[in-house]
């Protein structure tokens, strides 16, 4: 199926009135949000904004002056530093992929072993330690 043109959605979007019909407009492809890096987006998150940097970085095991650097964005993170944030604050798999693209990461590949682990390890709200666990489990390396 082709991706809608602009027009194309400008024209469902003058139709919308409701916040439902919005939600669902929103989960078509191409229709992306405003933000241009990663610490702007993920501190945008309510998933995010409902833990405190201390509760993050314990959770994402990560040294507390790299997460600030990072958050600051005098530090550009890896793919699996990314991977250890999103799982600490429970993100979504769409947020996930968001928060990879946005800091300049690959997206989670579904023909990748290591990815289908992590991909399951996101969608049952897993914490790092047990997406590590996991991956360990079936051979594969931990987030590093």
């Amino acid at each position: 199926m082709d991706e809608p043109t602009t027009k194309q959605l400008d024209s469902i979007l003058a139709n919308i009135s409701s916040e439902k019909q919005m939600e669902q407009f929103m989960e078509l492809p191409k229709v992306a949000d405003s933000f241009t890096s990663f610490p702007e987006y993920f501190l945008s998150l309510a998933s995010v904004q409902a833990l405190t940097s201390g509760e993050l970085i314990g959770r994402s095991a990560l040294e507390r002056s790299y997460y600030y650097q990072v958050m600051k964005g005098t530090r550009q993170p890896g793919r699996d530093k990314v991977l250890r944030l999103c799982l600490a604050a429970g993100l979504t798999l769409r947020e996930t992929t968001r928060a990879l693209e946005l800091s300049g990461n690959a997206p989670l590949y579904s023909r990748r072993r290591r990815d289908i682990i992590l991909t399951v390890a996101i969608n049952q709200k897993a914490g790092v330690i047990d997406a590590n666990l996991l991956l360990d489990k079936y051979g594969e390396e931990p987030l590093a």
